[in-house]
């Protein structure tokens, strides 16, 4: 569930309302616009279990789809974010400026915690003790029906990726497209917060750089609780660059990159450049990254790449069936030409 997707995807859906639907002045068909009426312009996250598929839109609802039939139920309105945590989805819920509530979206018995605080929310962020609350000013760790409150060194930005409570530390990164995006550590013990990247011997040089590099999702890693893996990507122009890094402290590693092939008669890749995606999304085995036409699946060590699977229609939506244990959904639209229109895909975790 701690796909990042929100920036990426909110840029899609807005990309799409500036284009009209019918036809241009030259006649041909014009790039489409793609909504729905109660997910909004874009599907940011969600998860799947044996009976239900639950999405969260743009429009800020989470709608709860029965698997057999189809039949959709708006689960929660005005939610800032959700958060998969074993059997419970939990939802925080904004019911003014200052004050927002935590729900369990599965079972409604559960009573909900009130959190009033500073700063706009960010995420849920996992613990051992339950959902935590990242803020723009303030980080808050479940503390019996309590909550224990620590402001930040540093403001952070609205719309980001966070990580699991890793050790002490959650990991905070950011998608900007070509304006970079970086990724940040934040203490949770002390407020301190600070910038994680290689800086390596020229700008742009080094992984990470907060000026060029966004980050597309942030997971736990499940080879070393300690760490955490960071998938990097930017496709721009003629720029093709993806990697999924392994964060332990300051340390950064490369997990994976899928060299793009050069010019035909070429020996290497084309120019360094590595396989492109737009998010990265934990699973119950492993990981997965998507891009429109492509997915790398990891499982322990070994990562495969594959096709994305066609889309079917099914309740107002386009998704695929389960595959690799996912299921991919259209996300947003669009972009392309007036004849050629790409759409966005989120890959939703199905659970065992």
């Amino acid at each position: 569930m701690r796909s990042i997707l929100i920036s990426a995807l909110m840029a899609l859906a807005m990309s799409g309302t500036a284009h009209a639907q019918g036809q241009t002045d030259t006649g041909r068909s014009a790039v489409r616009d793609w909504t729905d009426p109660d997910l909004g312009g874009a599907v940011l996250e969600g998860v799947a279990t044996r009976d239900s598929l639950w999405l969260l839109g743009a429009s800020g609802n989470v709608v709860r789809f029965d698997r057999l039939s189809g039949e959709r139920l708006v689960a929660a309105n005005d939610v800032s974010d959700v958060l998969v945590d074993g059997p419970h989805l939990w939802a925080l819920v904004k019911l003014n400026d200052s004050v927002s509530v935590v729900r369990d979206l599965r079972d409604p018995a559960l009573p909900e915690r009130r959190i009033r605080f500073e700063g706009a929310p960010l995420r849920l962020f996992a613990t051992p003790d339950g959902p935590g609350i990242l803020t723009t000013a303030m980080v808050l760790h479940p503390s019996g029906e309590r909550w224990d409150r620590r402001r930040l060194a540093a403001l952070l930005e609205p719309r980001a990726h966070v990580s699991a409570l890793t050790g002490n530390m959650l990991f905070v990164g950011y998608n900007k497209g070509e304006w970079g995006g970086g990724l940040r550590r934040v203490d949770v013990t002390t407020g301190a917060v600070s910038i994680v990247q290689d800086p390596g011997d020229r700008t742009c040089g080094g992984r990470l750089d907060p000026e060029c590099d966004p980050v597309v999702g942030i997971i736990s890693d499940a080879e070393s609780e300690d760490c955490v893996l960071v998938g990097s990507s930017l496709a721009h122009l003629g720029l093709r660059s993806g990697e999924i890094l392994r964060v332990c402290g300051d340390q950064i590693s490369l997990a994976f990159a899928d060299p793009l092939p050069g010019p035909p008669n070429s020996t290497g890749n084309s120019g360094g450049q590595t396989w492109a995606f737009d998010s990265l999304v934990e699973t119950s085995d492993g990981w997965i990254a998507v891009e429109q036409d492509r997915y790398a699946r990891a499982r322990g060590d070994t990562v495969v790449m594959g096709h994305a699977p066609v889309l079917r229609p099914w309740a107002g939506l386009e998704i695929s069936d389960p595959v690799e244990g996912v299921i991919f959904v259209k996300s947003a639209c669009c972009w392309g030409s007036d004849t050629w229109v790409r759409y966005g895909v989120v890959a939703i975790p199905v659970q065992p």
